[in-house]
């Protein structure tokens, strides 16, 4: 006889399961590795990385164990939860929440470590997102441009307050994670092609019109517009912007991109990567990969990642519910930007940002909301046959 527990590990997608394995040995694995080209003293990322790890998937097989119902309770009071924990963070002290590299992110805990909340506060709110548009839509069967207002209002209110606090920290690469997975939602929630072609246009025009600053006027760009970011970023972006003029500010980027090259094709093998990158096994950990392993083996890790997302989606298309398809889509639009902005950053086309890479970066608090990522993801998958014979609407009206 079946327990609750044995139908929950047959009703796992293993293939999900397969791929974070392989990710939290290269990632163990890399960040050790990189570890002896820096200056560390006696701290082990590599062994912290693996309790980490174990964590981990202690928490995805918790979040597994829900159900599509249960997660969706629990879309506002984990959103409340997570939105007091960054306005706390705001106020907290030095002691408790220290600034890092110009940034107050952290919650500094004994015992516990850092805790950064915005990377938990991105799940909460899209899950919290996906519960509004499923509601919204199954009040208002009939689109209209008001409703549509009316929706895109209501997403808006619960996005800019915490987003206005995030950005202050300052972090504005989590902001721009935010609203990829929001619009990635709301093209899906059936909008009129109206209010698509705004969310369309705005970006297209705000990016034509820095590419036409830069290339034709750029002192508004270096005179006017960086000057409004805090200093940090500033010195990022200007060093990505003109590197060679910019050294110490692009010093980062470019160690960067001379480990990258200097592994070529197949590498220089695990363990034998020798350029020094500063904190390499954290947002840069991608150079290593492909410092030791080449082009071959960096492409073999972007596969990985392509066919996890690949995952993501399917299961968001499978899900008999559009709250299941909201929070997959929302996922993998963010995770895969994710993805695009910290390689590109590795390899010298994206500005650095404080982004990491999902599963190989070393840090408990992106490690384990990605975990629950996934752990929501494999709770889609495994319920989603349980409504194989209702009706979305009649699943939707019961929330």
């Amino acid at each position: 006889m079946k327990t609750k527990t044995t139908d929950l590990y047959s009703r796992l997608d293993g293939f999900i399961i397969l791929i974070l394995i392989i990710f939290s040995i290269l990632s163990i694995v890399f960040i050790y590795s990189s570890q002896r080209t820096g200056e560390y003293g006696l701290v082990n990322f590599a062994l912290k990385q693996g309790i980490n790890y174990i964590i981990g998937f202690v928490i995805l097989i918790l979040i597994a164990w829900l159900d599509i119902d249960q997660i969706q309770k629990l879309a506002w009071p984990s959103y409340i939860f997570f939105f007091i924990s960054l306005i706390a963070l705001k106020f907290s002290p030095s002691r408790i929440a220290p600034m890092i590299l110009g940034a107050k992110r952290w919650f500094s805990i004994p015992l516990l470590g850092s805790i950064q909340p915005s990377e938990y506060f991105k799940i909460a709110l899209i899950i919290l997102v996906a519960r509004i548009i499923t509601k919204h839509n199954a009040i208002y069967s009939e689109k209209t441009m008001k409703t549509d207002l009316l929706l895109v209002g209501k997403i808006l209110l619960i996005t800019i307050p915490p987003s206005l606090i995030v950005y202050i920290q300052p972090d504005t690469g989590m902001v721009f994670l935010f609203f990829v997975a929001i619009v990635s939602m709301l093209f899906l929630s059936g909008l009129q092609k109206r209010m698509l072609a705004i969310f369309a246009v705005i970006p297209l025009l705000v990016i034509g019109t820095l590419l036409y600053l830069y290339y034709y006027d750029p002192n508004v760009i270096y005179k006017d517009l960086i000057p409004l970011l805090s200093p940090h970023q500033q010195a990022r972006i200007i060093g990505w912007l003109n590197p060679a003029g910019n050294s110490n500010d692009a010093y980062q980027t470019q160690r960067s991109l001379l480990a990258v090259g200097s592994g070529e094709i197949y590498g220089k093998g695990i363990l034998n990567g020798s350029v020094y990158v500063p904190e390499k096994h954290t947002d840069f950990i991608f150079s290593t990969v492909a410092e030791e392993t080449g082009f071959f083996g960096a492409s073999l890790v972007i596969i990985l990642f392509f066919l996890l997302i690949y995952r993501i989606v399917g299961t968001g298309h499978e899900s008999e519910t559009g709250f299941g398809a909201y929070v997959c889509t929302g996922l993998a639009f963010s995770i895969t930007v994710q993805i695009f902005q910290n390689i590109g950053m590795v390899v010298g086309i994206m500005p650095v940002k404080g982004i990491s890479l999902p599963f190989l970066t070393y840090g408990g608090s992106s490690l384990f909301s990605n975990m629950i990522a996934m752990g929501i993801v494999l709770s889609i998958r495994k319920t989603f046959g349980q409504y194989m014979f209702a009706t979305k609407r009649t699943h939707q009206e019961s929330i």
